[in-house]
């Protein structure tokens, strides 16, 4: 499975690893939505992230207005890239942490 949700005390954690397609699109969302009541915080692990589709990019847009607050702190080069790629910087701004 390319992606792994987690949820602990108030943080939902996301795993996105390998290829992250519109094939998964419904059932990450599924499980983002069954698990996200009571988080206040969620932290997007795009590590290992080698591609990603614009409709999973959308619905980390979608969560980034509906939680609290979102991090994404070790985001991949592809990740980052397919990100300005669909210039979605701007909404996902502040939120990715690129390393130096």
């Amino acid at each position: 499975m390319p992606f792994a949700v987690h949820q602990s005390i108030d943080t939902l954690h996301l795993e996105l690893q390998g290829d992250v397609t519109i094939r998964q699109a419904g059932e990450l969302a599924a499980r983002i939505a069954e698990v996200l009541d009571g988080c206040t915080q969620v932290v997007v692990d795009t590590s290992g992230l080698r591609d990603v589709d614009t409709c999973i990019l959308q619905l980390l847009c979608s969560l980034q207005k509906t939680a609290a607050r979102i991090a994404f702190p070790r985001p991949s080069a592809e990740f980052v890239a397919m990100v300005d790629r669909c210039g979605l910087r701007r909404e996902l701004s502040g939120a990715i942490r690129e390393a130096s």
